[in-house]
């Protein structure tokens, strides 16, 4: 009877914390709910600890999370891989600590939580924003040895990796070209590559195929291709007939992208695009 009290309190109190972190808006509820999960001795529940983490992640403070999260003190048998996969994730999202979602990747390993496949899409994202490509191909590898290379999110997050690196962009194409199965997100992300290089006739020769394969391209796919065109100074003619050869959804979604610009554009202002639309 002792026993199931003493459950049914600590169930009560975790979902709490659970409910007080759900409707968490600011920093300094945030640190209130912390105190409050000391208080009541959930600090080693996953649960709550990867509630903690996503609601940081939120609120921009994800290092507030990791550093209470991760607390040398405490017992690195409660992690597991949903609470790895959400730090993880928490900082390849953001501009400047991507390189801190990698770190997360080898503890994670460090402390013998395996992987799995929402891990690779996160690390892979991280290495693609720092452009370590070396660290990128250990990852590749990493990829095969626990047996999620015909995932196709996964696949995908190689691409896309590999053509954000630099040297990369052969070793994406082999991953393309080697996908048993192949979506819009993979043609976007190979061709996404090629146009951030500046190598403009594969993209829109790439561009072509998807056309033929009948694979309707989405808006990201078309801000590459447009800028490719431009790149070629051929803007006025091909995007003309890119844009009339597209999926009807994709011309009405291009109005959200009146100034089309290549990632890095900043760099490269002559690849910048201006699309005028009717009721601009």
């Amino acid at each position: 009877m002792i026993t199931s009290t003493f459950t049914g309190n600590k169930r009560a109190a975790e979902q709490s914390c659970l409910a007080l972190l759900h409707s968490c808006n600011s920093i300094s509820k945030l640190i209130q709910v912390h105190t409050h999960i000391l208080k009541l001795g959930l600090h080693n529940n996953p649960f709550v600890l990867t509630k903690f983490t996503s609601t940081s992640s939120h609120l921009n403070v994800i290092d507030y999370a990791s550093s209470f999260v991760f607390s040398p003190e405490y017992d690195t048998r409660i992690y597991d891989a949903f609470l790895f996969n959400t730090v993880i994730r928490a900082y390849a999202q953001t501009n400047n600590l991507k390189a801190k979602a990698i770190e997360f990747y080898k503890l994670m390993l460090e402390f013998g939580v395996f992987p799995n496949k929402f891990t690779y899409p996160f690390v892979l994202k991280a290495c693609a924003g720092i452009g370590d490509l070396n660290f990128g191909k250990s990852i590749h590898g990493s990829v095969f040895k626990f047996h999620f290379g015909d995932d196709i999110h996964v696949q995908n997050t190689l691409v896309h990796m590999y053509g954000c690196c630099k040297g990369g962009i052969e070793f994406a194409r082999k991953v393309f070209d080697e996908m048993s199965k192949s979506d819009s997100v993979s043609w976007s992300a190979m061709i996404g590559g090629y146009a951030r290089l500046g190598l403009s006739t594969e993209a829109i020769g790439l561009f072509r195929k998807m056309q033929i394969w009948g694979v309707c391209p989405d808006e990201i796919t078309m801000v590459s291709v447009l800028s490719a065109c431009t790149d070629l100074g051929a803007f006025e003619a091909e995007a003309l007939t890119i844009l009339c050869n597209s999926c009807p959804l994709i011309l009405v979604n291009l109005t959200k992208y009146p100034d089309m610009a290549c990632e890095g554009s900043s760099e490269s202002p002559n690849k910048c695009i201006h699309v005028p639309f009717h009721g601009q």
